[in-house]
């Protein structure tokens, strides 16, 4: 299945949808559209959380926190995501998701997501990458603000169970200037 990683352009739903699913299916079929007339091979990434377990109890309600508020302000109904998910399948499309929690990864397994995605700052939450891990599905990792140390532990652990790894090489830097890009990682981490 690695070869599901080769010439894969990886499209960014995440919360751009904005909590509306109509605004999510105009995305992915604008995205769609670009795919098919430039013949690539794309996936398009969605973000699955459990807003009612990753925000603090002490926390939820918040407007005066971004992330709070964006986060709960953007919550889709289970359904909503399936409805996506069928649209991108429909599309030709392969799907994706960066599940922020355990029930995410449960998500992910029970709408037969292509290929999960562990963001980088989850790199070193080993009972989520375990999780993910035991789903045997394609997974892409990113490398941004995380050490050399957690990245072999990932491929070593991937490696070891015969599932499909590959390696997004970011910088966390949103959005990121090209001489921010640290592009010359690629070849560090290809030869490593």
């Amino acid at each position: 299945k690695t070869e599901l990683f080769d010439e894969l352009f990886v499209l960014e739903l995440a919360n751009n949808h904005w909590g509306d699913l109509r605004r999510g299916l105009n995305i992915i079929r604008t995205y769609a559209d670009l795919v098919k007339r430039y013949d690539i091979k794309a996936a398009i990434k969605l973000q699955f959380r459990n807003a009612n377990t990753i925000i603090h109890k002490d926390y939820k309600g918040r407007t005066d926190i971004r992330y709070i508020h964006r986060t709960e302000a953007r919550v889709l109904s289970v359904q909503a995501y399936e409805r996506m998910v069928e649209e991108i399948r429909g599309q030709g499309l392969i799907t994706m998701s960066t599940p922020f929690d355990e029930d995410s990864v449960d998500m992910c397994e029970d709408m037969d997501i292509d290929v999960i995605k562990i963001a980088s700052f989850d790199l070193n939450d080993w009972p989520l990458v375990q999780k993910v891990l035991e789903k045997r599905r394609p997974t892409i990792v990113s490398t941004g603000g995380t050490s050399i140390g957690d990245i072999d532990r990932i491929v070593g652990m991937f490696n070891d169970a015969n599932v499909p790894l590959a390696i997004n090489q970011c910088v966390s830097i949103y959005p990121s200037e090209p001489g921010e890009l640290e592009l010359n990682q690629l070849a560090f981490l290809v030869n490593r």
